[in-house]
């Protein structure tokens, strides 16, 4: 029995040491993060034409003013295609007050052919922006 009080004393004290501890990082200023939430998605592109789609862009926190964004290619994780089959906006503004934007990609049938193959977008980074989420887009006829 007196083992079992020495441990209900034990544990009681675990709980409020525990339970006191603080969150000093929570009100740190963060950096502002971009990223493409769509990760990945497929265009099959009409022989000799060309289609639209789009992506999701998501921002970490409102703003009162727009913000303008710079668009890059990265390397693909696998097959890439060529850079004439595919172009989109140098640049993503997200206007004031908002999170998400749709961000337009468009495939054209240059090169392309029956295998899919891929290019990624990100955002690039700046002092004060993060890179986050980055989409790789496949093409093929």
């Amino acid at each position: 029995m007196k083992k079992v009080n020495i441990l209900i004393v034990i544990l009681a004290i675990a709980l409020v040491a525990v339970s006191c501890e603080t969150y000093d990082d929570y009100d740190e200023n963060r950096l502002t993060t971009v990223g493409f939430v769509t990760l990945t998605k497929n265009i099959s592109v009409p022989e000799g034409g060309s289609k639209t789609d789009s992506v999701k862009v998501f921002v970490s926190d409102l703003s009162n003013v727009a913000r303008t964004f710079s668009v890059i290619t990265v390397a693909p994780d696998t097959l890439p295609t060529a850079p004439e089959n595919y172009t989109f906006e140098s640049t993503v503004t997200i206007p004031a007050n908002t999170r998400e934007v749709m961000f337009g990609v468009t495939a054209i049938d240059n090169s392309i052919d029956d295998t899919r193959r891929y290019f990624r977008i990100a955002i690039k980074p700046e002092p004060n922006i993060v890179s986050g989420g980055r989409s790789q887009i496949g093409v093929k006829n």
